[in-house]
């Protein structure tokens, strides 16, 4: 479950018409209005089947009159604070939006039942999905579409998810309507003729997105105007970036979040108001979109990145987040995804020296490859936040090295376990040092040996017992000399399946299988036991 703090995507006045609802539900694409008085307070609510209803009611009904005489008044309503258990529930066909109201009924907050999950083309992005790892070719090409195909396979064969470029018309982008760029101070000026020289044009790009269907790679590009927003938007991108310079640019945000695609967000060089801002244009276009922690200085410095402003994004744009790195080597994106980072996005090229201001913070290939690597072994190890349980490897030195309690002399059946009859020893086969108290008193149903183990069948006051197993087909344990007769007492495999060490080459076999050798005397082994069970 979500809950979206910024309403006024959800919103119309009490003095707002029923056309006007139309229009906003049509906008949120939530299917839902909440009418809200002079206060905030909730009269109403207005979903599709609501205004149905209302339409079928009047034979002429007029889309002029008041959006509340159409509203629902009994809606389903949760109070501010309601736990997400008891607020899942509520969620059913036609009620995919509650809202949340404070003690005096104002919305502060309305729940909706989806996962804060994104799909970009092949990859779903979100709690319980791999980080998204987006290789940024951008304009590392150099403008030549044979090396932007050359590093769309570098980056396939580095095991990205996503390669993302950038398109720019520039006769919408700069003032100047073009390259020409005598007119401006210094930056602007180098900036523009290096992109007039190495941006590939519309066609150029179209070509280079078939290479990355062709190699089965989702392509992504950022849109650093309206005529390239809308190119992009006729070849079918399965998602867009924004960049951090357009994140006031709302005419050009709002304009790609009514294509309906994912849209993943950097947020560098911004301030906190302008991130907001930002958010509600895309909560009012109804946009599915991510946050993107970016520090927008080539290279970044490390005492700048702020890993930890991604905790506050998420609290800002009420959804996921990653982050987008400038900085030198790779550690510090491994670092993002061990902090949460579902989107890491990092800049790729085949020679750092090359002209262009990326080239110097970007990956050669191989250190690509490396970082994808890394955060896939990150992912791993973080694991779940669970009870804690013992892996395989750690089961089997709890053998080898933990201790355990062993018999410090011959007890017999109906013995009462003093402290003097205890002992710790290595291995860990047995009962653990900790449980020795509630050991202590118990009174025995078997016979113990001097240096045998204690196990939890002492604790609970009753002999072993044999286990009656019954499989449709031959079953058997794996064991060693020194336990197979043991197991055989309360068990009755069709076959064994002996394990041996070094040392257990040079034991004398005849000690262990001699006729009527068991490991208590009240179970002889017989040979033809011992010959049947053995392999």
């Amino acid at each position: 479950m979500i809950l979206d703090r910024t309403t006024a995507p959800y919103t119309v006045d009490v003095t707002a018409t029923v056309l006007e609802a139309l229009r906003r539900i049509s906008a949120n694409k939530a299917r839902v209005a909440f009418v809200l008085d002079e206060h905030g307070v909730v009269r109403g609510t207005l979903s599709d089947g609501d205004i149905r209803r209302w339409l079928a009611e009047h034979t002429a009904p007029d889309l002029a009159a008041p959006a509340v005489d159409a509203a629902n008044p009994r809606f389903v309503s949760v109070p501010e604070g309601t736990p997400v258990a008891e607020i899942t529930p509520l969620f059913r066909d036609g009620v995919d939006r509650i809202p949340v109201l404070d003690e005096r009924g104002r919305l502060v907050a309305v729940a909706t039942p989806g996962t804060r999950t994104l799909t970009i083309g092949r990859r779903t992005v979100g709690e319980d999905h791999p980080a998204l790892i987006i290789g940024e070719i951008g304009n590392n090409h150099q403008g030549d579409v044979e090396l932007a195909k050359t590093l769309v396979d570098h980056c396939v064969a580095a095991g990205v998810d996503v390669v993302k470029f950038q398109l720019r018309d520039m006769a919408a982008l700069y003032r100047s309507g073009g390259a020409a760029s005598a007119g401006e101070d210094l930056g602007p000026q180098y900036t523009m003729n290096l992109l007039a020289k190495y941006s590939l044009s519309v066609e150029d790009m179209y070509r280079v997105f078939d290479h990355c269907a062709a190699r089965e790679v989702d392509v992504i590009c950022t849109p650093w105007d309206l005529p390239s927003a809308d190119a992009l938007q006729r070849y079918g991108v399965p998602g867009y970036k924004i960049a951090s310079a357009d994140l006031t640019n709302h005419d050009l945000l709002a304009h790609v979040a009514g294509f309906g695609a994912p849209m993943i967000v950097s947020t560098g060089m911004s301030t906190e108001q302008e991130i907001t801002g930002a958010v509600e244009v895309l909560r009012g276009q109804g946009a599915p979109f991510a946050l993107l922690q970016t520090q927008s200085t080539y290279p970044a410095p490390y005492k700048d990145v702020n890993l930890r402003y991604m905790d506050r994004l998420a609290e800002l744009g009420d959804g996921l987040v990653g982050y987008s790195g400038h900085e030198r080597g790779w550690h510090v994106p491994v670092a993002a995804v061990a902090r949460g980072a579902h989107i890491i996005e990092k800049h790729v090229t085949v020679d750092k020296t090359l002209e262009g201001n990326d080239h110097k913070v970007s990956l050669l290939p191989e250190e690509l490859g490396q970082m994808v690597r890394q955060i896939r072994d990150v992912e791993e190890a973080l694991g779940i936040d669970g009870p804690r349980e013992l892996s395989t490897g750690e089961l089997m030195n709890r053998v080898n090295l933990a201790k355990s309690l062993v018999a410090a002399r011959d007890l017999r059946s109906g013995d009462v376990v003093t402290a003097a009859d205890v002992d710790v020893k290595s291995p860990g086969r047995g009962l653990q040092p900790n449980q020795r108290e509630a050991l202590l008193g118990t009174t025995l149903h078997r016979d113990v040996p001097a240096g045998d183990f204690f196990y939890p069948g002492d604790l609970a006051g009753r002999a072993q017992q044999r286990s009656g197993y019954s499989f449709r087909r031959p079953w058997g344990l794996p064991v060693r000399f020194h336990d197979f007769r043991a197991l055989l007492e309360v068990s009755e495999p069709d076959f064994l399946e002996f394990h041996q060490s070094a040392k257990d080459m040079d034991l004398d076999l005849s000690e262990f299988f001699a006729p009527g050798r068991s490991s208590s005397s009240s179970s002889p082994c017989t040979p033809r036991t011992c010959t049947r069970a053995t392999s």
